[in-house]
């Protein structure tokens, strides 16, 4: 996966700020703005941004990794099992049982 990053100055994200928050809305790249001192900042689209903080979540805490580090482990073995639409309808009847 590739992603396009673009840069830009305060001065022209300004001007051009409805382009730019199109293109990142749309496109899903990242937009860095560049400042004086390295204090640039990235402006993302809410879908990154809304990805990013699952991400955060998900990988909190050691339960967690450790669980997706298991299910990671499972798949490349190719020990995992594929639960198909006709088995999940089962099973949400059997529950309901």
């Amino acid at each position: 996966m590739t992603i396009n990053i673009s840069t830009t100055s305060v001065s022209d994200f300004l001007k051009k700020f409805k382009a730019y928050a199109d293109d990142v809305s749309d496109l899903n790249e990242p937009l860095i703005i560049t400042r004086a001192n390295q204090k640039n900042v990235v402006f993302i689209s809410e879908q990154d941004y809304n990805s990013l903080q699952e991400t955060t979540y998900l990988l909190a805490t050691s339960a967690n990794r450790n669980a997706l580090q298991a299910s990671l482990d499972q798949l490349n073995r190719a020990d995992g099992h594929v639960l198909t639409p006709k088995k999940w309808t089962k099973i949400q009847h059997d529950d309901n049982d």
